[in-house]
């Protein structure tokens, strides 16, 4: 299969492949499905589940993690190189009795279906994997602009005022500034753009039992988590959310050849942002765990086009019809906006993306030391 053939036309289809692929190499290698689905159902009544394949050892004192799907509709690219990493490399894949791999299909199936960012409940999952919450922390200046990126109608003339106000406000502050107001996470409005919710949601509670549950003997974990549309198009940034002296980035900094940056300590594209997978991860693993994950972060279109299919969407789920022409467009546009069909970009992400799996496999056969 060619990179480009592995892109699914659904999760549906997306997870089907996989768990038909993963099935092939277990008469080689011990395989267990750990399939957590959600109460609501796909579009065509399709289970929804976030499924844990583990190879290998059951609980693990070194494994490596390679997710999808955190952010829905951006899972087309994970669930590619996971379905060309269960064909190319797993079959010949050697694990000693302590090793695990572990493929996690789509943690927001939900959004991956639906073709949303977030999940059942409007909640970006990237922005909920944390302890506390308080339902009114939000940035002032996202307040100011509340009606301006969640608009309750996109008649044309409110529509160019409202443009015409947000332009204003990156003219005055920057579009930097507008990207951290924009992106870091609000609490305050459950139907607003990056709602991080005001509780745990459903899928980031079986995230972290999952996590707790199969990594309790761990001392080395590496973890790799799919995301698109953010950056130049076809380019990777691999993102963390540690701050720069946390040793778990210079761990990560360690697993792959390109350069891991912080998002906290200002050095990625993306901007600090509250709630981040990772963190919640670090949280719920064993004391002395060495820990190194990344965001695979792939460009696509503009930031503009990706800001406006979001936005769009939004009021298309809390306002419009997804099945009338104009919900049928924004729906088209969510995808492109997030796994453009372009052969060339999709040639390249899945290729690139299939090479940061292999360096991550070699870290496996690294000795664990006692100072991390």
């Amino acid at each position: 299969m060619t990179e480009i053939e592995a892109f699914p036309s659904s999760y549906r289809v997306a997870r089907e492949r996989l768990l038909e692929a993963v099935s092939r190499v277990s008469t080689r290698l011990p395989v267990l499905v750990d399939s957590r689905s959600l109460m609501t159902r796909g579009p065509d009544g399709e289970t929804l589940a976030l499924d844990f394949i583990v190879l290998g050892a059951r609980q693990p004192t070194r494994a490596l993690v390679v997710s999808s799907g955190t952010h829905g509709g951006e899972g087309y690219l994970g669930s590619a190189v996971q379905l060309l990493v269960a064909q190319r490399l797993l079959p010949s894949l050697v694990l000693a009795p302590d090793q695990a791999v572990i493929l996690l299909h789509a943690i927001n199936p939900y959004g991956y279906a639906w073709h949303r960012r977030v999940n059942e409940d409007n909640i970006d999952l990237n922005r909920n994997f944390r302890q506390d919450f308080d339902p009114t922390a939000c940035h002032p200046d996202y307040v100011e602009l509340y009606d301006v990126m969640n608009p309750t109608d996109l008649d044309p003339e409110r529509e160019k005022s409202r443009w015409a106000r947000l332009d204003e406000f990156i003219t005055r502050h920057g579009m930097r500034h507008f990207q951290q107001v924009f992106s870091e996470g609000q609490y305050r409005f459950p139907a607003g753009l990056q709602f991080g919710g005001q509780a745990q949601a459903r899928s980031t509670r079986h995230l972290l039992s999952l996590v707790s549950e199969y990594f309790v003997s761990a001392k080395s974990l590496s973890w790799l988590d799919f995301h698109t549309g953010l950056g130049e198009s076809g380019a990777c940034e691999l993102i963390s959310g540690a701050v720069p002296t946390d040793p778990g980035l210079h761990y990560a900094q360690s697993i792959w050849s390109d350069p891991v940056r912080s998002a906290a300590g200002g050095e990625s594209l993306s901007t600090p942002l509250h709630g981040l997978l990772d963190r919640g991860i670090a949280g719920a693993l064993p004391a002395g765990c060495r820990f190194g994950m990344a965001f695979a972060e792939y460009g696509t279109h503009p930031l503009d086009r990706v800001t406006r299919a979001l936005r769009a969407d939004n009021w298309l789920h809390h306002h419009g019809d997804r099945n009338d022409p104009v919900g049928r467009e924004i729906d088209a546009e969510m995808i492109e906006a997030f796994c453009p069909a372009s052969p060339d970009w999709r040639q390249q992400t899945a290729r690139h993306g299939v090479g940061l799996v292999e360096q991550a496999l070699a870290t496996l056969s690294r000795p664990v030391r006692a100072d991390g």
